[in-house]
């Protein structure tokens, strides 16, 4: 049986995937050849959409400094805030990890076997990196 390079089976989702760069427990699917595209302008929307959460939330927290605002409606402000910045700074650090290695022509499983094997973190499939960001 053939088995082409960079092809795992994932024991979660019991298939083999092609390229595949992880399994990812959010989505509840695995990430590869077919669908990295996507999985990366989820996780880059995801950052956008959280960041504009904590600024417009920012303003609002803001005002209700200014303005008569009840200790609950403040304590609330302040928590969807604060919330959105730490998931804003978790998407963003998540998005410049997948950056990098899709820009190296890594996949997720290959940066982790060889930093166990403390290897460098370089490709053979590494074709530059404008090629790399657009296969």
């Amino acid at each position: 049986l053939f088995k082409p390079d960079r092809t795992h089976h994932c024991r979660v989702c019991n298939v083999c995937v092609l390229k595949m760069d992880h399994h990812c427990p959010w989505i509840k699917t695995c990430i590869g050849f077919r669908n990295q595209k996507y999985f990366f302008l989820l996780v880059l929307y995801a950052m956008l959409t959280t960041g504009f959460f904590a600024a417009t939330m920012s303003e609002s927290v803001l005002r209700s400094t200014v303005v008569e605002t009840t200790v609950f409606s403040r304590f609330l402000l302040v928590l969807g805030m604060s919330i959105s910045v730490i998931l804003f700074c978790f998407t963003a650090v998540f998005l410049l990890f997948h950056t990098v290695i899709m820009c190296r022509g890594m996949t997720t499983i290959e940066f982790c076997e060889s930093s166990i094997h403390r290897k460098s973190h370089r490709s053979t499939y590494n074709r530059g990196m404008l090629l790399n960001t657009m296969a």
